[in-house]
């Protein structure tokens, strides 16, 4: 009978242990759920040239006061959509410098089929100036917590720090 009285005695203290122990198990769980990266915002848009969707190429967004940069590639469309530390998981809030290329073979259309092949010589569809981060104009401000769409019509005419938002 001692023993018994024991056990019920012992019972509602177990019971609370194992309680605790799984709303303590729950709280890990949910609190270690992110990726341990900054927090990202999707940025996607098009890339036109001469008002035609640009068929190849490449984006880099290079934050304006330091951190990772993002990276996108252009599709057939001209639709592109940005990453920084997986696939196609955004950027970091804040603001970028911006570069674009797009290279193809010498001789080439610029269509995805005709992109630098081994020992070609890369020729740029459009204007070099694009592909450097100080002379291309490009600049974007990646707002938090929302989708950003950001589109670069670009041209043949040289940018006078074109500023994109």
């Amino acid at each position: 009978m001692i023993i018994i009285q024991q056990l019920f005695l012992r019972r509602p203290f177990i019971f609370s242990n194992s309680v605790l122990f799984v709303f303590c198990l729950i709280i890990v769980t949910m609190t270690g759920c992110g990726d341990g990266h900054p927090a990202r915002s999707p940025v996607s848009g098009t890339i036109s040239y001469n008002g035609k969707p640009l068929k190849i190429g490449s984006l880099l967004f290079v934050p304006v006061k330091g951190g990772p940069p993002a990276q996108g590639k252009v599709r057939g469309d001209g639709f592109y959509v940005m990453e920084t530390f997986g696939t196609e998981d955004g950027v970091i809030p804040g603001d970028y410098k911006v570069m674009i290329t797009a290279l193809t073979s010498s001789g080439g259309s610029g269509l995805p089929e005709d992109t630098v092949k081994a020992n070609a010589e890369p020729v740029s569809v459009i204007p070099e100036w694009y592909g450097d981060l100080e002379k291309s104009g490009l600049r974007v401000t990646v707002v938090a917590d929302k989708p950003n769409t950001i589109d670069f019509p670009l041209t043949d005419d040289k940018p006078q720090d074109l500023i994109t938002k």
